[in-house]
């Protein structure tokens, strides 16, 4: 028989050690965050005057035609026009079918779309164009 010490296995324990390790780090970092965004506030341009709109304001790519639309023509038009549009859209497929029936040709709904996708498109890039 040797009288060699026994080795005690003593390990780091996931839960509780490590867990309130990694707890209490992140808590801090959020509370340094906290702390640097209150007294250092960052600022990415003047700031905001509510009381004063400005000149010029675009929306997104996505609804240049639409923006394009309204500032060409009359307010009712701008606004009921692409209702009746979107309306349209929405029973094409019955709209489809009786301009086939009614002109017995096939072509006349493609037709369509693609006149309605140049006018998009022309409203679109009509828009992006800077003045």
């Amino acid at each position: 028989m040797t009288n060699e010490p026994q080795e005690t296995q003593e390990g780091y324990r996931f839960f509780p050690d490590h867990i309130l390790t990694e707890v209490n780090i992140g808590l801090f970092l959020f509370f340094l965050c906290c702390v640097l965004a209150i007294v250092l506030p960052v600022e990415v341009g003047e700031k905001a005057n509510p009381l004063i709109t400005p000149e010029h304001i675009k929306p997104e790519w996505y609804f240049y035609p639409m923006y394009k639309w309204i500032k060409m023509t009359p307010e009712v038009v701008g606004i009921f026009f692409p209702m009746l549009v979107i309306g349209i859209f929405i029973c094409w497929p019955v709209v489809d079918g009786f301009i086939i029936k009614t002109t017995n040709n096939k072509n006349l709904p493609i037709i369509i779309g693609v006149i309605g996708m140049v006018i998009v498109t022309t409203l679109m890039i009509l828009e992006a164009i800077p003045h």
